[in-house]
């Protein structure tokens, strides 16, 4: 076997090289340097990204068998990839607005921050490539590692020790049985690698084995569905998204949701196709558990950080549907269903950056006369809410009506009739919030500020604008991601 590394090993390696380096150099900063690192960090981290971007859309095959049994570099770990940087280069964008408003109040420190920040997406790509259960492992705690500590990154909130502390000690339980799975799944199989994952399952003959290896399944389903915030497991999303900053609630929404789906897909899509259809209907369940209760509990919320975790909530019921479809056709649904989330709930945090003044966040009664304040944030936030609730012409829309259709071929039609009702129910509550946009606000009440920063207007702008053009013609993003995972 070959055990050197070459020039095509390194540039497959490279988004995660140039992410490694570019958080040491943030964090050499912050050592030695405060006042450069105050002044240089977001631009450090800025160029890492976009070079590390770069580098994912070049990156070539690596075939290198040192390489090979621990990661992937395929297609759909391409996607995941780039997918995922731009989640960081949009969560850096509004990370720079949140440091403008509250770095001198609170005596916060940029550099650390940016490494953190740049931490979690190294764990979130580990997490795309993977290819064994021990890379998937070491990405998910490198991911909340970093987030534990950036939900109370604002020490001098209350409301954020909270939230970090039980983030830190349910996130704690959740990788113990995530870990405990895939020691059950290696004693049942002998091996941790994914691409043998399928013969291993099939070759069972012993009843003993099979019910080790489905005892690991059941805690690996349990264990990512804590990540992905799915009811029953999603008790800590609200209360540390509540808590956390508004950055980081933004990142965690559309980053971790992603990171913990991107899983799911490479256990269950890719590496365990249809192995058994009760895991399919326990994914059906748990949509449908999720959907119900989550719509439900949305339209009681005032504080919009918490909002948007019961909102993150539904929609990952939504994205549960694919999984228990369980086809070759679900990888590219899920996938485009997640980008159209991630430019809609990005679009979203970017108006609130600017209204985001105080510790408890933006609330539903700042909303109120936001049309008369500024028709362009209103317009923005208006538009990205349409998309979220799945209302006709948006791209939203179509990446609703891509899942029912799946669901619907495959039989599950309690499911469509559940996710078209919640649909419904969601609209109200989304009208809801366009409703008080567009409201008169009574002239005795104080209007919170809007700060314009530059960062914050490039992501809602953008945003904004992909959702418009994903909205006209959205075949050529669905024929890509079909084409990149080979359907």
């Amino acid at each position: 076997m070959d055990t050197t590394l070459t020039f095509v090993d390194f540039a497959a390696l490279s988004p995660l090289l140039i992410l490694l380096t570019g958080a040491l150099i943030v964090l050499l900063f912050e050592s030695f340097s405060e006042v450069l690192s105050k002044k240089c960090s977001f631009y450090i981290t800025l160029a890492t990204l976009i070079a590390a971007l770069h580098a994912a859309f070049y990156a070539p095959v690596s075939v290198n068998p040192l390489l090979t049994p621990w990661m992937r570099f395929d297609a759909l770990a391409h996607v995941f990839s780039v997918f995922f940087l731009a989640i960081g280069l949009a969560s850096t964008l509004l990370a720079a607005a949140f440091f403008k408003r509250f770095e001198e109040a609170f005596e916060l420190t940029a550099g650390e921050y940016y490494f953190l920040l740049l931490s979690a997406l190294f764990g979130l790509i580990l997490i795309g490539s993977a290819a064994d259960f021990l890379t998937i492992f070491l990405g998910l705690e490198t991911l909340s590692l970093a987030l534990y500590v950036l939900c109370g990154y604002v020490k001098k909130w209350k409301i954020s020790h909270e939230s970090a502390i039980k983030y830190f000690l349910m996130g704690a339980v959740a990788a113990a049985f995530l870990l405990y799975g895939f020691a059950l799944i290696y004693g049942a199989l002998g091996t941790t690698r994914l691409d043998l994952l399928l013969e291993g399952y099939q070759s069972l003959t012993y009843g003993s084995s099979r019910a080790l290896f489905f005892g690991g399944i059941a805690l690996v389903t349990l264990g990512l569905a804590f990540k992905a915030a799915i009811v029953p497991f999603h008790t800590w999303a609200p209360d540390v998204y509540d808590g956390a900053p508004t950055p980081v609630t933004a990142f965690m929404a559309v980053g971790t949701k992603a990171g913990a789906f991107a899983a799911f897909v490479i256990i269950f899509l890719v590496s365990l196709p249809e192995f058994d259809l009760f895991w399919n209907e326990a994914m059906a369940f748990l949509a449908i558990l999720t959907l119900i209760y989550a719509n439900y509990v949305a339209m009681r919320q005032v504080q919009l950080r918490r909002f948007f975790a019961y909102s993150g909530i539904s929609h990952a019921g939504f994205l549960l549907i694919p999984l228990a479809v369980g086809t070759a056709e679900a990888i590219p649904a899920l996938l485009f269903y997640l980008v159209v989330y991630a430019f809609a709930t990005f679009g979203c945090f970017a108006v609130l950056a600017f209204l985001d003044n105080r510790a408890e966040g933006v609330l539903l009664s700042d909303l109120r006369g936001l049309f008369r304040r500024s028709p362009l944030y209103a317009g923005v936030l208006s538009f990205c809410l349409l998309t979220l609730a799945g209302i006709p012409p948006s791209v939203g829309f179509f990446a609703k009506f891509y899942l029912f259709k799946l669901a619907f071929q495959a039989e599950y039609y309690t499911l469509v009739v559940v996710a078209l009702l919640t649909t419904i129910l969601a609209a109200y509550y989304y009208l809801r919030i366009m409703a008080i946009m567009f409201s008169e606000a009574p002239e005795e009440e104080v209007e919170v500020m809007l700060t314009p920063t530059w960062p914050a207007a490039v992501v809602g702008l953008f945003s904004c604008a992909a959702i418009v053009v994903l909205s006209v013609y959205p075949t050529p993003l669905v024929e890509m991601l079909a084409e990149m995972v080979g359907i």
